[in-house]
Parts: C-alpha cells; structure tokens; sequence
C-alpha cells in the first residue's frame, strides 16, 4: 500500500488519499490522481475565503458574543452566498429606514400643520362650537314611510292611569266539553232510512230535520192500529150520547150512566195508548196530525235535530248565552239511504262548538294560586295567536286575541306523576261565521268557528296588583340597551307629515301583551303614543342623528374638532 498526499499542504483538514497499486491499473491511478489533486484546489480556495472574511470579524466576534452565530453561519458558505447574503441584509436596513422616514416624519409635520390651521380657523371662521346641540329627539315620518310601519289613527292611543295586575301565565288548549259538545242523534224507531236531508260540514238549526225512516216495527204498527181503534171507539159513544140526550133519562133508566161510564174508560186508555206510541218513537205531532186528525197509520217518521237547552249555572259571564241563533254542524253520517236501522242505532254525530272549555296546564306547585283565584273569583285573561285576514289590513300575523272577563270553573284534583302538572278549566262562548250556497233551491249553510278545539295559547291568573300606572301594548315600547322609550304625537308640518316625540320612561313590568310603565311624570294623562312600530321609529331616529352628525363634522370648516 502506498499513501500519497497533496502536494499543496495548505488543506485545514488532513485528508489522505490511498490506492492500491498492485491492483488499481496504471491508468486508472492517474485518473484518480487528477480528481483527486482536482478536489485538493477546490477545498485550499474555499478555506482562503474563509480566513479572508473571518480576519476581519475577528475583534468585533470577541467584543460582541452575538456575531458568534454570524461566524458559524459565513464559515460555510461560497463568495456568492456571502454575497446574496449582504444583499439581503442592506435590503432590511434600508426598509427600517423607509417606514421611519413615512410614517414618524410627516406625522409630525402634520401635527404641527393641524395645529396652526385649526388656530387659523379660530381666528378666521370665528367658529362656534355651541352651535351643535346633541341627537335631536323628534322626528318627522311622510305618509308612506307611517303606513309602512303600520301608524294610523287606530295606532295612536291616549295615556291612561290604570290599576294593572300581575298574573301567572301557564299554557292552555282549547277542548270540547264532555256530554255538551258532542251529541249522536240516535233512531228512535226501527225501519229502513228513506231520506238524508244533509250532508257531512252542513249547519242545522235545533228542530232541523235530518232523516226519514220508513216504519217496519211491527209493535208500533199494532199500537197505531188500537189508538185507531179506541179513537173509533170513542167517536161511537159520542154519537149515541147526542142521539139520547133528548130522550128522557127514565124511558131508558142507567143508559146514560153506562155510556158516561164507557166514555171515561175509552178516553184512559186512549192517553194509555198515547204514551206507549211516544215511547215506540212517533211524536206528539205524528199522533195529533195523522193518528187524531187524519185517522191515518203513520207509515214513516222525520228524525229531527234536538233541542237547545239552555244553562244557568255557567262560570263566566263571556259564557253565558246571548240570545244569538244556535248551530250544530253535522260531523259524520253513519247511515244510507236504504240501510235498515234499529231502535237506537247511532244516525249521525252531530257538534255543539257554540260553548268550549280552554284547559289550562299548571305546575302542581302553583295550585295555592289556582285555589285563591276559584275562591276569590280572580279575573283569568285568555290569548290566542291570530293571523293576518285579507280583509283586515290592521292586524299582522303573530297578533295575540285577548279575551277578558273569565273566571275558573274547576281544578283538577289529580296531579300528574311524571310531570308534575295539574289541569284547570274556564268556559269559553264560541262565536260562529255562516257562509250559505247560492244559486241552489234549498240552500245549504256552513259554520266556520273563531274557536276550535285543539287550538294553543295561554291563560293568565292576577294575583299581585300595581295601582297607579301606565298600560301600554307591548310595540309601543322601544327597547335600546337599558333605555325604553315611547313616542309622543306632537302634531303634523306643513307638508303632512307626523312629527313623533322620544320620551324615555320606566318599565315596571312587562307581559308577552302589554308593558306597564311608571306614573312617574314622563307621561301624563291624555298624553297620545303611537301603539306600533315603536322600535321601527327609534331605528329611523337614529339614523336620521348620525346622518346630522357627519354633516356637522363636514361643515365645521372642513376639519375635525
């Protein structure tokens, strides 16, 4: 083996280089004696730049530790990094000097300038910094933008100082009263249905009729035939009694007894046999009209829609009836024509909507709540949701329907285990629409009911009263942060539009309905607010303040203060 070394020497690293000379040919040797002094002079000229860069940092690296990093990182790099490198370093100091030299000299030049300029203004404009009041709180709507909101002269209301009474609200439904408000109008005879006089959804007025039924019951058959009879029976000694009664009662002694005697027994059981066809189901009229009168068997009867009866022990005075005409609405018809029926068959359902219940849900721990108002008689307040009709441009979809005047009826006295809740109930006077066909001979007639079972909405009981305050609805109100505020009428300009006032005031309670505020002399009595759009008017305030405040700030000698 033999060790060549370079002949330069001036490597920092000892690297030596061996061949085999017995085995490497003689070519091969001198190719890689050529790479290899080849790789020598590239290493010597890279360590001369380094120790031509290093000299001269060398104070600065002993007086500065943090060039040390510097050191570490020149030591392996090419001329052209180090080049690139300074490049990049001029580039940042030059960019530091930039952002001083824009932004820290002119904003002193311009402080000085605003200075000098607004004390130019001062003296010049003679401006007048009281001249700008704050927000102003009135405002001016056109007729369009007030109809937009939904102000008109139905949305004004006049202040008034009430009593007003804190309630517990709870849940309700409206429900059907048990035994009142569904009937089935049963067959009270046995035979085949000849005739449906209505349809399913028609109205029927009480004593309406709704079927006839052909009679086969062979009893009230029989039972005609002897009334017929005992009516035949009578009418013979009626006549024999007017040809003896101017014969001498002695030429025949104890006729006229005999006859009076008989007279008396056709007559009981004639009012015998009477009952028993009522009973059979033949009415008073079938047996005066065509038994008495025509002396007919009657061959089919009219089943009629019942009466209404009256009530007088009724809770609430919202309940009680008004005289008003009374429907039924036909539900579902369980017979046809031609379909044979016996006595008691189920002919139709009929529904009774003209009085409801609204059934109340209460957590268990508010019964004492519910006892005090039974006993005292407490007014209950009910609210429903309502939608917009076309033919009303007043009310708006998400409106509450308050019905006022109402009074418990009865509190349930289960609770329920898995809830925890408790029903109570309040009557409720249904009121009706009725819509008739036209262009037909006999005219058919349709309900619609204001109320209907099944639908949702809300019971309140007052319990704690606030004596002396204010009413109001609750869009009369605008709320911004912490501030409530209404909005006065003050009058309308010239050009028609209503001019409306901000007046804070406090909220002593509030409702989903109606907000209660203070009788604190922010509103007096006979004051006139708008009741809608409260919020919609403070919005266009505001803005209508920020508009006026840039243009003050843009007129203020084209400067800012």
């Amino acid at each position: 083996m033999v060790g060549c070394r370079p002949v330069d020497g001036t490597s920092a690293v000892a690297d030596w280089y061996w061949e085999d000379v017995s085995v490497v040919p003689v070519a091969r040797r001198r190719h890689d004696s050529r790479r290899h002094y080849s790789r020598q002079r590239n290493r010597s000229a890279d360590a001369t730049v380094r120790r031509s860069v290093a000299c001269p940092l060398q104070q600065s690296l002993q007086q500065s530790p943090s060039l040390q990093t510097l050191q570490t990182t020149l030591r392996p790099m090419t001329k052209t990094s180090q080049t690139l490198f300074h490049i990049a370093i001029a580039f940042v100091l030059g960019g530091c000097l930039t952002i001083g030299a824009v932004y820290v000299l002119p904003s002193t030049v311009f402080e000085r300038f605003l200075h000098h300029h607004h004390d130019d203004c001062d003296d010049d404009c003679d401006h007048d910094h009281l001249a700008f009041q704050g927000p102003s709180l009135e405002i001016a709507l056109n007729p369009m933008a007030a109809r937009n909101i939904g102000l008109d002269a139905s949305s004004i209301m006049t202040v008034e100082v009430v009593d007003f009474y804190r309630s517990l609200t709870f849940p309700a439904v409206v429900v059907e009263r048990p035994g009142f408000s569904t009937i089935t109008v049963p067959s009270p005879v046995s035979g085949v249905v000849s005739r449906i006089y209505h349809e399913t959804g028609v109205a029927v007025e009480p004593g309406e009729p709704l079927f006839d039924i052909l009679l086969n019951q062979q009893e009230l058959v029989r039972a005609q035939t002897e009334f017929l009879t005992l009516l035949r029976r009578r009418d013979i000694n009626t006549a024999e009694r007017q040809r003896l009664a101017n014969v001498h009662p002695d030429a025949i002694p104890g006729q006229h007894r005999t006859l009076e005697y008989e007279r008396f027994q056709i007559d009981s059981e004639i009012e015998v046999q009477r009952s028993v066809l009522l009973l059979q189901g033949l009415s008073e009229s079938d047996i005066t009209e065509s038994l008495k009168q025509n002396g007919t068997i009657v061959r089919s009867i009219t089943v009629y829609a019942p009466p209404f009866v009256r009530e007088d022990n009724v809770a609430s005075k919202a309940h009680a009836d008004d005289g008003e005409e009374h429907f039924f609405t036909i539900d579902e018809l369980y017979v046809m024509v031609g379909r044979n029926v016996d006595v008691g068959d189920s002919l139709c359902r009929l529904f009774d909507y003209c009085k409801l219940a609204i059934k109340g849900k209460v957590f268990a721990a508010h019964e004492r709540f519910l006892a005090h108002a039974l006993a005292s008689r407490s007014r209950v307040t009910a609210a429903f949701e309502v939608g917009a009709s076309p033919g009303n441009r007043g009310e708006r979809r998400g409106e509450r329907e308050i019905i006022e005047g109402l009074f418990l009826r009865s509190i349930d006295n289960r609770i329920d285990p898995t809830r925890g809740t408790l029903f109570c109930y309040v009557d409720l006077q249904n009121r009706f629409t009725v819509h008739e066909g036209s262009g037909e001979t006999n005219p058919r007639r349709y309900v619609q009911w204001h109320f209907k079972p099944g639908q949702r909405g809300e019971l309140s009981i007052e319990y704690d009263p606030l004596l002396n305050c204010i009413v109001l609805p609750v869009d009369a109100v605008a709320r911004d942060l912490q501030e409530f505020s209404v909005f006065e009428w003050v009058g309308e300009d010239e050009e028609g539009r209503t001019i409306w006032r901000k007046t804070p005031v406090h909220v002593l309670y509030q409702t989903r309905d109606v907000v209660v505020i203070a009788n604190d002399g922010s509103l007096h009595p006979g004051d006139k607010v708008a009741t809608r759009g409260a919020s919609f008017i403070l919005a266009a305030l505001d803005a209508m303040n920020q508009r006026s405040i840039g243009g003050h700030e843009l007129e203020a000698c084209d400067h800012d203060h």
